[in-house]
């Protein structure tokens, strides 16, 4: 090998080396972007999720491989959809495997992915899919070596009002269309009910359903779903839930029955809606408004009613 030759390989070198590193963040922005668009509504999951998923996995591998670790760089709103994404296909039991291959991934490319990662019950959780992978890292979930919040624990009958805590205001069911909206003062008492097995094995507050309900008490957060059914004026026996409107979700109190729609679970402090993967939010500069999202998650107070 001549001169001209040996001086060429670290030219070559690097140009490999960079167009890999261009290959990686491409492969990624198309995994999230795909991500993002199949949590955009129920209809595109239903259609785009395995796609999405396999397009994210490819992202995530060559990020892995990659120096820079474009993982690292993805904007934090972007990171808390792709982990209720994973939730989401967790549910499917022959997509374990594949969603604790990219758990291990993410739990390596930075301290945000983390967080997220462990405040995800079906995740991170004690039984979660990647609770070994935790462990081995050395992890703690927030506030394990400071005082824990009080996190009520929600009875089967019992009766409570729910609160947002950063704006102290308080969910309630509006007359218009059984819309839900904040309020200053408490509105609307919830009675809330188990999911018992799950709102796939039942759509309405049947007698069975009741009996499973009293053979499982107490539902700790991030363990149970529940139902919340309104009691009070409008919408007295109706249940919270979701509908669609136009090509969005939005809360609502119009079914009067226990089903898919209608079951929720807390996680921490955060409240999710089993459906979807989304979180009830409330945004500080608009109050009186509480929504879905995949993207955000306010803190909620559950208050018992005396």
């Amino acid at each position: 090998m001549d001169a001209r030759a040996i001086s060429s390989l670290p030219t070559a070198h690097c140009e490999s080396k960079l167009a890999a590193e261009i290959l990686a963040e491409e492969a990624l922005s198309a995994g999230i972007d795909a991500v993002m668009s199949a949590m955009s509504g129920e209809t595109r999951f239903t259609n785009e999720n395995e796609a999405a998923f396999a397009l994210l996995r490819k992202g995530c591998r060559h990020s892995a491989r990659s120096e820079t670790m474009p993982l690292r760089l993805v904007i934090p709103e972007q990171q808390a959809v792709v982990v209720s994404f994973l939730v989401r296909v967790a549910d499917r039991r022959s997509a374990a495997r594949r969603v604790k291959e990219l758990g291990r991934i993410l739990l390596k490319a930075s301290p945000s992915w983390q967080h997220l990662l462990m405040n995800a019950e079906q995740l991170g959780g004690v039984s979660g899919l990647l609770s070994e992978e935790v462990k081995a890292l050395g992890l703690k979930a927030e506030g394990d070596d400071a005082v824990p919040l009080a996190v009520p624990v929600i009875q089967a009958e019992s009766r409570v009002f729910l609160r947002e805590s950063q704006t102290q205001r308080y969910l309630s069911i509006a007359s218009s269309h059984s819309s839900v909206v904040m309020t200053e003062l408490p509105v609307s008492l919830f009675v809330c009910h188990s999911a018992g097995k799950g709102a796939s094995e039942f759509s309405s507050c049947s007698t069975e359903a009741e009996e499973a309900t009293s053979k499982r008490s107490e539902l700790k957060p991030g363990s149970f779903e529940f139902g919340l059914e309104h009691e009070g004026i409008p919408s007295l026996g109706h249940f919270l839930g979701s509908r669609r409107r136009w090509t969005d979700l939005e809360l609502c109190c119009s079914s009067s029955s226990l089903g898919k729609r209608e079951i929720f679970r807390l996680s921490g402090a955060s409240m999710q809606h089993q459906l979807t993967g989304m979180c009830l939010h409330v945004d500080p500069s608009c109050p009186n408004k509480v929504v879905l999202s995949a993207e955000s998650s306010s803190a909620w107070e559950v208050l018992a009613a005396i």
